[in-house]
């Protein structure tokens, strides 16, 4: 796959079926759809390839937090998560927050490399009682 023809666009209403798709297929417990209609309004890009959705990542300016990145698991391991953070990052400034599952050490690997810092464990941060890490990165 050449990474250039994958373009990065904002996320629209139709393109939400695959979003949820790619939601459910990454995450142990995955965003509702309504959750993921509500952040339409905000930093909420997808990765298209050849018309299909396979990546996408949510940024909220008002929190400057990272909500979720995500990519088709048939699409991982090729820079388009790295793309997709970036460009959601470019649309954010000041201190930009995410958290992380202790346990995905891919994903911390991947923050790490884009130059997120652990910043703290927040314990039983999610449902099933697992910690995250906090990570942050400075925006300028």
């Amino acid at each position: 796959m050449d990474i250039s023809l994958v373009k990065i666009r904002k996320c629209t209403a139709y393109d939400l079926g695959e979003v949820i798709k790619i939601e459910r297929s990454s995450f142990k417990y995955p965003y509702p759809p309504p959750v993921l209609y509500n952040y339409l309004s905000s930093i909420f890009l997808v990765a298209e390839e050849d018309g299909k959705i396979v990546g996408y990542a949510i940024g909220d300016n008002e929190r400057n937090i990272i909500v979720s990145i995500a990519v088709h698991p048939d699409y991982r391991r090729r820079g388009i998560g790295k793309r997709l953070l970036e460009s959601v990052l470019e649309k954010m400034r000041g201190t930009v927050y995410l958290q992380v599952r202790k346990s995905n050490r891919d994903a911390i690997g991947f923050y790490i490399k884009m130059g997120f810092v652990k910043e703290k464990i927040l314990k039983s941060y999610y449902m099933d009682g697992e910690d995250a890490i906090l990570m942050f990165k400075r925006i300028n």
